[in-house]
């Protein structure tokens, strides 16, 4: 039994698997993997794995954004697919409040070259045919928005 590494990762959910690719993606060789049961059954399992790419905190965003790269590069290096559906995401505002909200994270968008815009009614409806808009004062689109 081997009683030394160079990195020890406990726990094979969606952060200790990730930890693991990136250390032998920087070319670490001598790393060991503990997991108690089976791989990502705690409560990675349990995620609903929605993927976007704006949060309130830019360092989240930029996370994210990296995070959407890497499905697509997971997909290409192992030629299995992750699963990722990304069909766009539709953001709406029924309140003032919200509004302000939205069009912030449009301003951190355009700082950080996102993809997130303001579409109006026709585009919104053309996009989501099943969604009452009446009432809603602001819809933001992000075509990256999806799941996986």
């Amino acid at each position: 039994m081997r009683t030394h590494a160079q990195a020890v990762v406990i726990g094979g959910g969606l952060i200790g698997c990730s930890i693991l690719y990136h250390l032998a993606k920087f070319g670490w060789t001598d790393v060991v993997l503990l997991e108690r049961s089976e791989l990502t059954s705690g409560s990675t399992w349990h995620a609903a794995a929605n993927i976007h790419g704006l949060h309130d905190s830019t360092n989240i965003s930029r996370l994210q954004h990296y995070t959407m790269a890497l499905y697509k590069e997971l997909e290409a290096e192992t030629g299995q697919g992750c699963g990722i559906f990304q069909p766009g995401s539709l953001y709406l505002a029924q309140t003032e409040s919200r509004e302000h909200q939205l069009r912030l994270q449009e301003a951190k968008a355009r700082r950080y070259k996102m993809n997130f815009y303001e579409v109006g009614r026709d585009e919104a409806e053309r996009l989501h045919p099943l969604v009452d808009f009446g009432g809603i004062r602001c819809i933001m689109y992000e075509p990256e928005g999806g799941n996986v």
